[in-house]
């Protein structure tokens, strides 16, 4: 069996022990190497071993990291109760708590938004993104979004609970006086918003949007 070296990075000068090794080995056998690793830098080291015999090439890689990204990121996000159809924010911090710069990416599920769902944190650096929830229903919502970076990627539980708030109509209904052709009569009620949040409203002519 016959050994040649293909160089992808500072890793071969440390291989040069079995650079054009030859031997052979017997049917049914093996035979073992062993590769002396000894870095003078804190940095990440590539190496593709060759393997040749009579009949096949085929390549080992040798692969050493030096400096590794960490983000330090909360492992859940709870948004508490809140209204239904009101936006509610949440302001998180994500910070790179590694030794070298790294891209990040974040994938939400649909109800929620993000500010900013990539960038480049360097080592040391926090930046704050806000999580915006906005849910349709009165019911709870538990789901799950992605943190990737450096080829792995992190799954954060997301969760909340959607309430209907305390508005109301002064009356629930309304009775028009009798009146003359080409006049006109009038009612008056009122929007009551006991809620702690102001609240949108239109006027539709079916009671969901699914009707409409």
């Amino acid at each position: 069996m016959n050994t040649a070296k293909k160089t992808t990075g500072s890793l071969a000068s440390t291989a040069s022990d079995i650079d054009q090794m030859s031997s052979k080995v017997a049917p049914g056998m093996e035979i073992s190497y062993i590769i002396r690793f000894s870095p003078e830098a804190k940095v990440d080291f590539a190496y593709d071993l060759t393997v040749v015999t009579e009949r096949e090439k085929f390549i080992v890689p040798i692969r050493a990291r030096g400096c590794l990204a960490m983000l330090d990121f909360p492992d859940q996000l709870d948004f508490g109760l809140v209204p239904v159809k009101f936006e509610t924010e949440k302001p998180v911090m994500i910070r790179n708590i590694g030794e070298k710069a790294t891209k990040w990416h974040i994938r939400v599920p649909s109800n929620f938004r993000l500010s900013k769902s990539e960038g480049i944190l360097e080592v040391g650096q926090t930046e704050q993104l806000v999580f915006v929830f906005t849910p349709q229903e009165a019911k709870k919502y538990a789901d799950e979004l992605y943190l990737s970076y450096e080829g792995l990627e992190a799954e954060i539980q997301i969760i909340g609970e959607a309430h209907n708030d305390n508005v109301y109509l002064s009356k629930s209904h309304i009775h028009t006086d009798p009146t003359s052709i080409t006049l006109f009569s009038h009612q008056y009620f009122e929007i009551v918003n006991k809620s702690t949040v102001p609240i949108e409203f239109s006027w539709r002519a079916f009671a969901t949007e699914m009707e409409e």
